[in-house]
């Protein structure tokens, strides 16, 4: 079974999970960048369901500078996997 085609500009970050779009999270403190799946952030906190796309989130912990920090999330338009 196929999936269905994703018409439109990916505004939200459940859009971009409709869509399979991978999400670049970048700390707003220390710039550190991860690439995932928007799926695993909705699944983690459902309120981020509704959340826009490059503008900056409070309450996230960054691995890599230790701390509470707020992060902007940005849709690559690619797809995991590559293809």
């Amino acid at each position: 079974m196929r999936r269905r085609r994703f018409e439109g500009r990916a505004a939200t970050l459940a859009d971009s999970c409709e869509a399979d779009y991978v999400v670049v999270v970048t700390c707003g403190q220390c710039g550190a960048k991860r690439q995932m799946h928007p799926y695993r952030l909705i699944h983690a906190r459902r309120s981020l369901e509704t959340a826009r796309l490059d503008t900056e989130l409070s309450g996230f912990f960054c691995r890599t500078c230790r701390r509470s920090v707020s992060v902007t999330i940005a849709c690559t338009f690619q797809h995991p996997g590559g293809w």
